[in-house]
Order: C-alpha cells, then sequence, then structure tokens
C-alpha cells in the first residue's frame, strides 16, 4: 500500500567512518526546524541500519539525476557483501562535524547525530539532529527549481523521474 506515496524524493545515506557506506533511501522526512531534525527510516536487515547505530551519526546526500546510476548501485548492492567506494563514482569528503563523510557530486549534504531511534516493524526510524550542512549550486541563491534536476522514485523498481520545470502557484 506504499505505493501510493510515490513518486517520491530519493536520497543517498552515507554511514561508517573507516569504510563509508551509501545506501539509497526514499522514505527521508524533515521533523522539525528549531531544533533542526530529520528522520530517515532504514531496514534492520540494512548494513547502513548497523553502522548508523554503531557510529550513532549519518550523512543525507541530496542527489540529482546525473547521478542516478551511482543511486541505483548504491541501493542495490549490500555494503556488508562489497565495497561500495570501489564501484561508485563518488568522491568522499570530510564533513564538518560528524566523522562520516559528505558526498562531493550530491548537491547537498545534511550532517545528522542520532538523538532517537523508534522500531517500526520491519524499519527502525532515526531521527537526526542537523548538526551543518553544505551545498553545491543549486542552493547558491536560494533552490534554483528551473536547472536543480532532483530525483524522484517513480515506484517500486526502476523507474525514476525528475522535477517538470514547471512552476504552479496557488
Amino acid at each position: 500500500m506504499l505505493e501510493y506515496l510515490y513518486p517520491i524524493r530519493t536520497y543517498l545515506i552515507v554511514s561508517g567512518t573507516e569504510k563509508p557506506n551509501v545506501m539509497t533511501a526514499d522514505w527521508v522526512v524533515p521533523l522539525s526546524f528549531n531544533p533542526p531534525m530529520l528522520g530517515v527510516a532504514i531496514g534492520h536487515s540494512r548494513y547502513t541500519h548497523r553502522l548508523i547505530k554503531e557510529h550513532g551519526e549519518f550523512v543525507v546526500a541530496v542527489p540529482t539525476l546525473e547521478l542516478l546510476r551511482e543511486v541505483w548501485m548504491a541501493g542495490t548492492i549490500s555494503g556488508a557483501e562489497r565495497d561500495k567506494c570501489e564501484i561508485l563514482a563518488l568522491t568522499f569528503v570530510p564533513s564538518k562535524k560528524v566523522s562520516v563523510p559528505s558526498i562531493k557530486e550530491c548537491q547537498a549534504n545534511i550532517e545528522c547525530r542520532v538523538v532517537k531511534d523508534v522500531e517500526t516493524g520491519d524499519h527502525t526510524f532515526f531521527v537526526g539532529e542537523i548538526v551543518d550542512a553544505s551545498h553545491g549550486d543549486a542552493f547558491r541563491r536560494g533552490v534554483d527549481v528551473e536547472s536543480y534536476r532532483f530525483i524522484l522514485h517513480a515506484g517500486f523498481g526502476r523507474k525514476f523521474t525528475t522535477n517538470t520545470h514547471e512552476i504552479y502557484e496557488p
């Protein structure tokens, strides 16, 4: 029944420090302005789940359509079985306030420290306080919605779309 929520934004979740791992995630949600917080739901069986539990930190990286190959691979290959750093065309850069790295090619990297985790069936909902963020060109002067090609997962499977470049106001 969750398919009725799609299309939905797609993000990359970075976890781990010595051997960073990247996972594709659709279930990311803003939670609070003050303090700034967001939440991400991660399946119990995922390697990312184990790394977030272990380190208590994660980065939400905001990819654009140009990174669709990496987004797909990050979501279909397990970091427990294979080092994704060897196969993804992504550059890890130091984050400002967490030990988990950020991704240079992404339009934003939101650094989070876990303040709470909630078991929700087969997922854990990690609540992260945003401790810092970096951004790319799409956010230099506000959000450039006309040229920023964010990724929307069109449903379960291999279908993705992006914004239509049409802006509607009420």
